[in-house]
């Protein structure tokens, strides 16, 4: 076989449900009557001048103009208030306000259906308006190289840049007093940093299950479901098991590359190992206070994949929780003071809801990633409630395609895949691997204000 070169092939996948529109947008009538009247007897009735509009959107392409503006082509521009103050009002809509809840902010649901329905980078060529950091990933700063290799030309660059990672245990030297039988590498490969993590209960349907299950066939990557929640396994699908679904899955288990199980419900693993021998093992832990020391014990007992979750903010379930950013870089280092790090692979799974989170996880000691509400707000599942809790998400989804629902998840890690490129080639890095721990290649807001302020007397 011949060298194929990866590529996802997004296509337009339109909203299925009415988006509310980012802004509101009014003219008063009466000043914009008087102007189009002035106007007609200035250029002496010249159909093209008169019926000009000033908006390259086409917001006042109607056949109403400015009096019945289409308010959802609007982008906020601002050059029509800026041409006519005195007519033209442009604010942010109600309906756009109330979307989302405390994590999920208007403007992260937008960005989330505009790349699910075309697969292409979200551009501004306004420029960026919002805070330079905040919480979590958004205190974390990507370091750009300003002198690099041609890898700087991004999607479009000369150079390959890989995002294929390894799932799976490496052995950490080669021995040679076993058989070279005992010694097999078990991984499987993603082709992005990026698998479906179990969805909350409430929104598996037969639907959402399919559309997962054909996109990572499509993307050659993995999804987590439950054996009784799953109508489709294909090559993709990992199960994850509790000691009840041994018995009657079994044949359905023998299929499986990867299996993961609850690590803190039973533990299971040696019950697996001598089961499924050839299939790659994976704990699913909890983030919390003092993990460490199980997690170096799990490592040490032959567990190949340690599959880390936190809420879905983002939040693990500590006393005082931290964000998984953080609660990631501590076991990370932990495992690489105690020489295990090399040996098993981290996926992070919580709060994972943009592009750019993606890398930052990375830098802060993942593998690779863990999706869960990101699928179901692009697959325009509707906001009821806070989506914190695992068990009382409050998304509804709706009905649709299963070949809808399987192109916007495509389209969705098309986007991400070329934002991760670009953030690869900025930094000069030809392959995702390499970016792992590397927190020399990102800056924090609290280090560079301890670094900057600590040494200050503050007056009190």
């Amino acid at each position: 076989m011949g060298y194929e070169r990866f590529h996802i092939e997004a296509k337009p996948a339109p909203h299925l449900y009415p988006v509310p529109s980012r802004f509101d947008v009014s003219a008063r009538k009466l000043r914009l009557a008087a102007m189009l009247v002035h106007e007609a007897f200035e250029y002496r009735f010249k159909r093209d001048v008169v019926l000009s509009r000033p908006c390259i959107y086409g917001v006042f392409s109607g056949r109403l103009g400015g009096f019945k503006p289409i308010k959802e082509k609007c982008v906020g521009c601002m050059r029509c208030v800026q041409e006519y103050p005195h007519i033209m009002t442009v604010r942010p809509s109600d309906e756009y306000k109330s979307l989302g809840d405390s994590h999920w902010t208007p403007d992260a649901v937008f960005t989330v259906l505009y790349e699910s329905s075309t697969g292409k980078i979200p551009v501004k060529g306004m420029g960026y308006k919002g805070a330079f950091a905040g919480e979590g990933f958004d205190g974390i700063w990507t370091d750009m190289s300003e002198i690099v290799r041609p890898t700087r030309d991004g999607v479009y660059g000369r150079e390959y840049i890989s995002t294929t990672v390894d799932i799976g245990r490496k052995p950490f030297f080669l021995s040679l007093d076993h058989p070279c039988a005992e010694q097999v590498v078990k991984t499987v490969e993603a082709s992005v940093p990026v698998i479906f993590d179990q969805l909350p209960e409430p929104t598996v349907t037969d639907e959402v299950s399919d559309a997962l299950d054909k996109a990572a066939s499509k993307l050659n990557t993995f999804h987590i479901s439950r054996p009784s929640k799953t109508r489709r396994h294909g090559k993709g699908w990992i199960p994850l098991v509790e000691e009840s679904d041994l018995p009657g899955s079994s044949s359905i288990l023998q299929e499986s590359r990867i299996i993961e199980y609850d690590h803190d419900r039973s533990d299971m693993y040696n019950e697996l190992r001598t089961a499924y021998p050839s299939a790659v093992i994976s704990a699913r832990i909890a983030l919390k206070e003092g993990c460490e020391e199980a997690v170096s014990k799990l490592v040490r007992d032959g567990v190949d994949v340690l599959h880390f979750y936190a809420d879905l903010h983002g939040k693990d379930y500590s006393t005082r929780p931290r964000h998984v950013s953080d609660a990631v870089k501590q076991v990370h280092g932990f495992l690489v003071k105690e020489g295990l790090r090399d040996q098993v692979t981290i996926i992070a799974s919580g709060g994972i809801t943009l592009a750019e989170h993606v890398p930052k996880a990375i830098i802060c000691g993942a593998d690779l990633v863990g999706i869960d509400t990101t699928l179901l707000v692009a697959l325009q599942a509707e906001f009821q409630g806070e989506t914190r809790d695992r068990e009382n998400c409050a998304l509804r989804v709706r009905s649709m395609d299963p070949a809808w629902g399987t192109q916007r998840v495509v389209n969705l890690v098309a986007s991400w895949h070329d934002q991760l490129i670009e953030i690869l080639s900025a930094m000069g890095m030809r392959d995702v691997r390499r970016l792992r721990g590397e927190i020399g290649r990102s800056m924090t807001d609290a280090e560079l204000r301890e670094q900057a302020f600590g040494e200050i007397a503050w007056a009190t």
